[in-house]
């Protein structure tokens, strides 16, 4: 049978498992109701048997009542109780064995000589309320206990088969037992031992081993996964140092382009001109590729042309590969590299090369912004030195000019008191232009650290009060974010101008400045000068009041905001505000 064939194209283990819990169960079911309705005719023989026994004792009776001469009532009353015992009686199957061993016959005759013999002979008596023939009682109580025998005969049928199922199912249950054992065994121990052998021989290193797959389905689909998988395992261990020695290179290779990578990118972002970077670009690429050598040319975008900006080892001879020089989608020039026939690169060395060739475009367009970004710079401190000279110096000049032309026609006219006078408005015209060009001096020779900038702000002030004499109170809170270098130059320049134009046209007697660095940075120089009309300060030529824009231009340049309130007689105070989210960390 299939059912318990070990070979694969078998039923599968669960349909197997489930095959025998149906069988199992319904032969189980089966003999358990067997045995119950055995039981069942047990119980009932039982009481058919005690009501036939008092069958004999209730005619004696009926034959003594009616010798007595007992009512007749009583005598047909007894009769009719007699008449229901001997019904229930006859008409129980406790007469015949649930599975009768003698022929059915024999019990149905027994059955019918009692009903007979009660009604032809035993009954007609009765019923005239005479006693039977004594002859007549003692066949009827033999009918009686014949019939009783053949009940007790077929009790013990009964009860015998009861035995017989009971031993039956102990016997199956031993047998199942068994058997499961042995199908257990052979369905799922032996397979599970069969992998069992074949990981721990795997586990001891002997790799390509094959277990039998003649089994049932499951154990014979892990089976050929084991198998399989043995073959692999052999495969890769057969190969192992290949692979070893292949990941060993490619690791090295990998770490050698990381390297390069790393210390090209790092020398790259030293300071260097385009030329030499290019220079040491080739230097560092040129032995790790094994070229024999290379060139660099950079684009010039205003001649349309191209130039040479480094040349390293044999550039005649070889095979030559280009690589572009790109930094955000525009073209800086070609790298060319010479490679003799077996030294060739790869993908991957092409691959690497196009990243660095990138990193050298990075270089050369950071310095050339750094470049523009210096020009830049140098062309902001001219349009200020420029702004500075003709705020002050070329409106002294023009003083001047004018008061030599008025001593001219003094000297012309013989003025002697009016050419006195210009001479002294041109000494002190002098003096003050002296004084201008000093203070400029100074302030563009300024430099600021985070260190230095509360005593580079005191000493300001301190020069200040030797110049005009003039009172200063300073206060500092300092409780903030650090400012950096350029926001401190930009501050001092801007604290400077606006002490200037105290000194020049406030005619202030006391001056304030309050400094509080906290989230935001604020600075405020207060005097209690004259004043001036903003209004009419913004119709004048702009040559007058330069610089109130140069103040503008500096807060600018940090993102701060400068704001200016003024009152003719009342003095002017100058806040400057750099908000917190516009700063830059020092």
């Amino acid at each position: 049978m299939r059912l318990f064939s070990g070979s694969s194209d078998g039923l599968s283990l669960s349909s197997r498992l489930k095959l025998l819990t149906v069988l199992w169960v319904g032969s189980a079911f089966l003999s358990i109701a067997f045995t119950l309705l055995l039981s069942w005719r047990l119980e009932s023989a039982a009481k058919t048997i005690e009501d036939a026994g008092s069958l004999k004792m209730q005619v004696y009776r009926l034959a003594y009542m009616a010798s007595v001469r007992t009512p007749n009532a009583q005598i047909d009353n007894q009769i009719k109780e007699f008449e229901r015992t001997l019904a229930n009686v006859t008409q129980s199957d406790a007469i015949h064995p649930l599975i009768p061993s003698q022929m059915p016959l024999a019990y149905d005759l027994i059955q019918s000589m009692l009903l007979i013999d009660w009604e032809s002979n035993i009954k007609p008596s009765l019923q005239h309320y005479e006693r039977p023939t004594q002859i007549g009682l003692y066949r009827f109580a033999g009918n009686i206990e014949l019939f009783l025998q053949a009940m007790e005969n077929a009790n013990e049928q009964n009860t015998l088969w009861l035995r017989r199922f009971q031993m039956a199912m102990m016997l199956m249950i031993l047998v199942a037992a068994g058997l499961m054992i042995v199908w257990h065994y052979s369905w799922i121990i032996r397979p599970l031992e069969k992998l069992r052998d074949g990981v721990e021989t795997i586990s001891e290193g002997r790799f390509g081993v094959q277990i039998d797959t003649d089994q049932i389905r499951e154990f014979s689909q892990v089976s050929k996964g084991f198998n399989q998988m043995s073959r692999r395992l052999k495969t890769l261990y057969t190969d192992l140092e290949g692979q070893v020695a292949q990941q060993t290179q490619d690791l090295a290779r990998q770490n050698r382009d990381l390297t390069l990578l790393y210390q090209t990118t790092r020398n790259l972002h030293q300071t260097f001109t385009p030329q030499q970077a290019a220079e040491e670009f080739l230097a560092q690429i040129l032995p790790a590729f094994s070229a024999l050598g290379g060139t660099v040319y950079l684009s010039d975008e205003e001649r349309k042309r191209s130039d040479l900006a480094a040349s390293v080892g044999e550039t005649e001879e070889g095979n030559r590969v280009e690589f572009p020089i790109v930094y955000q989608d525009e073209q800086l020039g070609v790298l060319t590299l010479y490679f003799s026939d077996g030294h060739m690169p790869d993908e991957q060395d092409e691959k690497l090369l196009h990243t660095l060739s990138g990193q050298l475009g990075i270089s050369i367009a950071s310095n050339r912004m750094e470049q523009e970004r210096r020009l830049l710079a140098v062309l902001q401190e001219r349009n200020l030195i420029a702004q500075g000279l003709h705020d002050s110096i070329a409106q002294a000049l023009t003083f001047l000019n004018l008061q030599v032309q008025m001593l001219e026609s003094a000297f012309a006219s013989d003025q002697r008191e009016q050419a006195e006078e210009n001479i002294g408005f041109i000494k002190d015209g002098v003096q003050e232009c002296y004084e201008d060009v000093r203070e400029l001096l100074m302030n563009f020779r300024t430099k600021i650290s985070n260190k230095d900038f509360p005593e580079a702000v005191e000493s300001l002030l301190a020069r200040f009060e030797r110049q005009t004499g003039i009172p200063v109170d300073l206060k500092w809170q300092d409780d903030g974010q650090a400012l950096n270098y350029d926001e401190h130059l930009q501050i001092i320049f801007i604290l400077q101008e606006s002490l200037s134009n105290i000194r020049k046209h406030a005619r202030a007697q006391h001056v304030s400045v309050e400094i509080a660095n906290h989230g935001d940075f604020v600075m405020t120089i207060r005097d209690d000068g004259a004043g001036f009309n903003k209004e009419h300060l913004s119709n004048r030529p702009s040559g007058e009041h330069v610089g109130l824009g140069i103040m503008q231009e500096r807060a600018q340049r940090i993102n701060a905001e400068l704001a200016i309130t003024s009152q003719i007689g009342q003095g002017t105070a100058v806040m400057l505000t750099l908000p917190q989210q516009m700063r830059t960390a020092s």
